[in-house]
């Protein structure tokens, strides 16, 4: 835990020294700081479209938040899953934070090499609305001595790429 704990704050403090990585693939297009990528599904033929942003460290490209948003057939709120760094103290889950709107709490599914994964979790149309006035959304998390960090995701380019997600 004492290693994990330096790591931990020092992927968080590192944020602010951060880029916002879109593609790195030229076919994939772009909407600011928003990417729009289609794979297909782990089963069947169906194709699943999201759009998404990676925010890594600029010294070492490691991924200190990733979001994606993707609407599935059926549900008309679209589903926001969010990655963070290793090390996020998991109990309290995060949050996905903008001002004036009720916070959207993010449950961890699981942890893997790249990073702590939530539960794709529906955005509210309040949410929607005051991100696509934002600029800038905070993802909560803590770290294991219960220290609160906010994780900052732009929303420049956001509305575009979810209007053009939803065609």
């Amino acid at each position: 835990m004492q290693k994990i704990l330096p790591t931990f704050l020092l992927t968080l403090v590192s944020v602010f020294a951060a880029n916002v990585v879109v593609a790195e693939d030229a076919k994939i297009p772009t909407y600011g700081d928003w990417g729009y990528k289609c794979e297909k599904a782990p089963e069947g033929d169906e194709e699943l479209c999201y759009v998404f942003q990676n925010v890594t460290k600029k010294d070492s490209g490691q991924l200190v938040l990733g979001a994606r948003i993707a609407y599935r057939p059926g549900q008309g709120d679209p589903l926001i899953v969010v990655t963070v760094p290793l090390g996020s103290l998991l109990p309290p889950g995060a949050a996905l934070m903008m001002d004036g709107v009720e916070p959207v709490k993010l449950t961890f599914f699981l942890c893997a090499a790249e990073g702590c994964t939530t539960v794709a979790t529906p955005l509210n149309p309040d949410m929607i609305a005051a991100m696509k006035k934002g600029e800038q959304a905070v993802v909560r998390v803590a770290a294991p001595n219960k220290q609160v960090v906010g994780l900052p995701l732009s929303l420049n380019g956001f509305t575009k790429a979810l209007d053009t997600l939803k065609k």
